[in-house]
């Protein structure tokens, strides 16, 4: 079982985000989901490159691709996660609906969110940040290959994210709706990115041992919603989750404009789920639920079934 680094205070429900927005400025927005494309390369980095929090040790059996958990006694856990990503020549969009989902019933989950990402998207990553239903983990600066990426590239991708979840953290708690919110309540916002998630699901040696030194639990998934594909509709994301789940099961789906159907998915699943027995939980919830399920290489359901991606999509970032 995975130590607990996180703060051991738990906020009551929407406390910081009811004190920093109105219900109307949480819902979707129309248009929010659109994907701008064929941008100008944007490449500069935060207005820190590095973290003022460093991440803690870990031991060197966690410099793997993270697939699941088994969590103790069987219990029925299930965490949902939601990419957020976004490359140096595009502004990715927010899918409203989705969170408004979860929101409504109550369903914990982790947004992997890049770092351009939330610099585009300062507003809703706070709201984000600020939410306990949710916890965000680190999805690299903009999306790069971290199994074509070298060194300090690789680096980059990883600490440039860090910091600048630390500028908006900080942007967050000296707002002054904050002033009124319980200091338990704000310590409860984690001070840094836990966990990791290779764009792309692309990984090598070396790029996890860079990801495992700088403090992150390297984490993959053991069901492929496919959301992105142009076929992909509702029923097959909710037959492909239901026939694939079991304890400790991560889901990998889209919340940046490129899940097609995946909010209207889940207003079927979160019931058939919780019909099963299953509770949702953060990653960060999960990992310390049991004994971790581990695999050398980074792929999406086979060991190897992601090659293609070298030569499709290159160093990944634009």
């Amino acid at each position: 079982m995975i130590a607990d680094h996180s703060s051991s205070l738990s906020p009551k429900a929407d406390s910081l985000l009811e004190s920093c927005w109105t219900p109307q400025a949480l819902r979707a927005h129309p248009g929010e989901r659109k994907i701008k494309t064929r941008l100008p390369v944007d490449d500069t980095p935060p207005e820190k490159t590095l973290p003022d929090v460093p991440g803690p040790n870990l031991a060197p059996e966690f410099a793997c691709s993270i697939r699941s958990v088994k969590p103790d006694n069987g219990e029925k856990l299930v965490a949902l996660t939601f990419d957020l990503c976004e490359k140096a020549n595009e502004v990715t969009g927010y899918d409203g609906e989705l969170i408004d989902t979860l929101r409504l019933e109550g369903v914990h989950a982790t947004f992997y969110a890049g770092g351009k990402w939330m610099r585009s998207h300062p507003e809703r990553t706070m709201q984000l940040m600020a939410d306990p239903l949710f916890e965000l983990g680190n999805h690299a600066w903009t999306h790069g290959n971290l199994r074509v990426l070298r060194g300090q590239d690789v680096e980059e991708q990883i600490q440039w994210t860090q910091a600048q979840y630390e500028i908006l953290r900080a942007e967050l708690l000296n707002r002054s709706c904050a002033a009124s919110v319980s200091p338990n309540h704000l310590r409860a916002i984690p001070s840094s990115l836990a966990t990791f998630r290779f764009p792309y699901g692309t990984c090598n040696a070396e790029s996890l041992t860079q990801v495992a030194r700088a403090g992150l639990y390297p984490i993959q998934w053991n069901i492929v919603t496919g959301d992105p594909a142009k076929a992909q509709t509702a029923d097959l994301i909710v037959k492909e989750v239901l026939n694939r789940v079991r304890p400790g099961s991560i889901v990998v789906a889209h919340a940046n404009g490129r899940g097609r159907h995946t909010a209207e998915a889940l207003k079927t699943l979160i019931p058939a789920l919780r019909k099963r027995g299953y509770r949702f939980v953060t990653v960060s919830e999960l990992l310390r639920s049991g004994e971790v399920v581990t695999a050398e290489s980074c792929y999406e359901q086979r060991p190897g079934d992601n090659r293609r991606y070298d030569r499709l999509f290159g160093r990944g970032t634009q």
